[in-house]
């Protein structure tokens, strides 16, 4: 029988509940990890605990938003102490708050830098200062292809994403010496319950968006979780400080609304 990934490993994720999280609790779990999981809502933590127990796997479900930066600190540092180690962190907890910069609010901005810089900040921090002292980690942290591209009423949430990429680049290259990898996943649109509270009353911008994508559709949070464990596995082992896109080709794409590039081809380049 083929050892699983992250047999007898232990693993943190935040934002656990829904999701994208929800979909790495339950792959960490079915492939042998114990898995501490955060989220604000407790009793879908609870229910995702259900799910997991019932197919064997072992799990802990902690209500905290992590916002409370000392808690989630706290978190990092309790799941240590009762469990001996700490392998995986994986930085998902997600935050949108978009708007026109002409309109958004210095609460705004920061909010979004809040969720998304110093909780990845703090969480790196704390899991480093462990896994440093075993010689062994890997930390996934959760951006999005906002932080690549430009995009309308997106200034403060792209450019905190941003700030993610660059800050688990500078990160991986302090961790290195000390056999900790830190890489980032952003993800490119995907079917979460987020989206499909968003666009329940239009589902034309979903429609919209899966036929701007290379692959004319979605991605999903089961796909997205791939990714992620990938990166968190020793099967990337020689993997760390990068950025991998996962958005059915929509980064590397050249789109100009209005404009039909195909008629290009009807154009001599001389």
């Amino acid at each position: 029988m083929m050892k699983k990934r992250f047999e007898g490993k232990v693993a943190i994720v935040t934002g656990g509940s829904l999701g994208i999280g929800r979909s790495c609790a339950l792959q960490l779990a079915a492939e042998g990890a114990t898995v501490v999981a955060c989220a604000r809502r407790k009793p879908k933590l609870d229910e995702l605990e259900a799910t997991i127990t019932e197919r064997g796997g072992k799990f802990k479900g902690v209500g905290l938003d992590v916002n409370d930066l000392e808690g989630f600190a706290r978190l990092i540092n309790e799941t240590y102490a009762e469990y001996g180690r700490l392998d995986v962190l994986i930085n998902n907890a997600p935050s949108v708050r978009g708007g026109m910069v002409l309109d958004q609010t210095i609460e705004d901005w920061r909010s979004n830098f809040t969720a998304s810089v110093e909780s990845v900040f703090v969480g790196c921090r704390e899991a480093m200062r462990i896994m440093v002292k075993q010689g062994s980690g890997s930390i996934v942290n959760v951006s999005s292809v906002s932080s690549l591209r430009a995009g309308i009423a997106a200034g403060a949430y792209s450019a905190s994403k941003a700030a993610v990429n660059q800050f688990t680049a500078c990160a991986a290259m302090e961790a290195g010496p000390y056999n900790v990898r830190l890489n980032v996943v952003a993800p490119g649109s995907t079917i979460t319950p987020g989206m499909e509270a968003a666009t329940r009353k239009d589902k034309s911008i979903q429609d919209a968006v899966a036929g701007a994508n290379p692959m004319k559709r979605h991605g999903t949070s089961e796909e997205m979780a791939e990714a992620i464990c990938f990166l968190a596995s020793d099967q990337a082992a020689y993997i760390t400080g990068v950025i991998l896109p996962v958005d059915g080709g929509k980064t590397p794409q050249m789109y100009i609304p209005g404009f039909d590039i195909t008629a290009l081809d009807n154009i001599a380049v001389k």
